[in-house]
């Protein structure tokens, strides 16, 4: 098998960060998503000094760049189509986006409560966009999730007219999940999909963390969480290389939860709700203008 190709989005975060530099030192050719093109840069960069510090070869094409912004959905098809043109193969995709935003809901101008639309929206219509390239490799879709659960509100899924941060946060969470799950059971035997619980990963040197840092009682709990059970990338990044790359028979793992390396084997309720799935799936189908494209896959 020659080198794949693994996007990254959220590429510039705790998970997706460690991610990227397990990827990228076992010879994958790495993409990196995010917003800014400053930041993606100093990250790839990062990446190629640590390769070159390790001896390890490359060119500098195997660590690219792409910017998107998952609460605009303008900004992700257009990031979903510049990828079909520059990337004719894709062979993974992981998605590691969406943070906790406290003091909500904001609402942005088109609509979309911010913290649900970077969460869930923005990262399934990316995802949709891209199936047919990620079924030519029989590639494989790998959602990091958190061990959360709130039930959905049908009549208010973003957590707009009644919002309360863990509520609303847990909500988008658990819909990630579902969603794993649901890309599984609908497009088994042409792509994979799994979930992925990183546990409590902190980048402990990177200066954008007090800006995202929680603030009140919840950044204290964080700060403790930090202290004492919190790990580095890279214990979150390696086992992410080894299921996007060490599996031949991806069709084994498909619908498979795992935490760190080990495959959970406890039923997840988010993800075998099979009613759930479909209604959200529909929903967000719906939602994002898809369902002429959907209905032709």
């Amino acid at each position: 098998m020659g080198m794949q190709t693994i996007l990254i989005a959220g590429a510039t975060g705790n998970i997706g960060s460690g991610a990227a530099l397990a990827l990228a030192k076992r010879g994958a050719k790495v993409v990196l998503l995010g917003r800014k093109q400053e930041t993606l840069a100093a990250r790839a960069d990062s990446i190629r000094i640590t390769l070159s510090e390790a001896r390890i070869d490359y060119q500098d094409t195997d660590i690219d760049t792409l910017v998107v912004d998952f609460s605009d959905l303008d900004s992700v098809k257009h990031a979903a189509e510049e990828a079909m043109i520059r990337f004719p193969i894709i062979d993974g995709l992981i998605l590691s986006v969406g943070h906790l935003v406290q003091n909500g809901p904001h609402v942005l101008p088109n609509g979309h409560e911010l913290m649900f639309v970077t969460s869930v929206i923005g990262p399934f219509l990316f995802t949709q966009l891209l199936l047919k390239r990620i079924q030519q490799s029989n590639g494989l879709v790998l959602q990091v999730i958190a061990p959360f659960y709130n039930d959905i509100d049908w009549h208010d899924l973003e957590s707009i007219r009644n919002h309360k941060t863990t509520a609303a946060y847990n909500r988008a969470k658990t819909c990630e999940r579902v969603i794993a799950a649901e890309l599984a059971r609908r497009y088994a035997g042409k792509i994979t999909s799994v979930a992925f619980n990183p546990t409590f990963i902190i980048d402990k040197s990177n200066t954008e963390l007090k800006k995202r840092w929680p603030k009140g009682f919840l950044g204290i709990i964080w700060w403790i969480f930090a202290l004492f059970f919190s790990k580095p990338p890279v214990i979150a990044g390696e086992p992410i290389a080894d299921l996007m790359l060490s599996h031949q028979d991806h069709s084994a793992i498909n619908g498979a939860l795992f935490k760190l390396y080990k495959r959970v084997k406890k039923p997840d309720r988010a993800m075998n709700d099979k009613v759930l799935g479909k209604k959200l799936w529909d929903t967000l189908v719906l939602q994002t203008g898809l369902t002429v494209a959907a209905s032709r896959l």
